[in-house]
């Protein structure tokens, strides 16, 4: 019963690495430090979300160096987003929601944090053997970047976005009614596209855009642009 509630506390909150990351971006060689961490669980029960543990451990977790480069990426084009100064935890779980499949990351409304959680499509795999030695990769490195891009676009609009300000958005950007087309398209999705789309990395957009709508362009940037200078 002892080694019961043992593992029973290990896995509803799991041990909190503070770790941070100083990696060096761009010229001169100075560069802010990223705050990142694992949990071995989500911190919190969300509503229809089923986990799973992952089946490679360390492997099934987003490159640490791929979510510092596109979290310092987003701090330096806006500096509103360094302000917020985003904590990034991965979680030691698989999650997804029926009909939806698996989950690339979430956010909590009223919290400034980004939950990436555990997938095997950041497993390193292998695709081909050359002169007897395995080409090994991993899949989607690109899944890491556009999963924090599109997070950190939640914590903007919980943070910085108040509703009216999103009403304004999204009739300007033409969205009314777009949510009849599915989750991908709820308003508060279409925000965190958006911000993705706008203002991650090259990496970040490399996922198509989800929603079934054009997407944003240059008057829906200077939009959240004057919106988040003026905060």
């Amino acid at each position: 019963m002892a080694a019961l509630r043992k593992r029973s506390k290990k896995v509803a909150w799991g041990v909190v690495l503070a770790l941070v990351l100083a990696g060096v971006f761009g010229a001169g060689g100075a560069g802010a430090q990223v705050s990142f961490g694992e949990l071995n669980a989500v911190p919190a029960c969300i509503g229809g979300v089923q986990t799973q543990d992952c089946a490679y451990g360390q492997a099934e977790l987003p490159p640490a160096e791929a979510v510092a480069a596109e979290v310092r990426h987003l701090e330096t084009v806006l500096p509103a987003v360094a302000a917020l100064d985003i904590p990034v935890y991965t979680v030691r779980q698989r999650c997804s929601l029926p009909g939806l499949g698996m989950l690339a990351g979430c956010t909590l409304p009223g919290q400034n944090k980004v939950y990436l959680f555990a997938s095997p499509r950041y497993a390193s795999y292998t695709v081909g053997v050359r002169k007897g030695e395995a080409n090994v990769e991993r899949f989607a490195p690109y899944l890491a970047a556009y999963a924090v891009a599109h997070e950190f676009g939640h914590v903007v609009r919980y943070q910085l976005v108040d509703n009216r300000t999103l009403q304004e958005y999204l009739k300007l950007r033409g969205a009314a009614g777009a949510d009849a087309k599915g989750w991908t398209c709820h308003p508060e999705e279409i925000f965190a596209e958006d911000f993705r789309w706008l203002f991650g990395s090259e990496k970040a957009r490399y996922i198509p855009y989800l929603c079934g709508i054009a997407p944003p362009g240059e008057k829906e940037k200077a939009f959240l642009l004057e919106v988040l200078a003026g905060e």
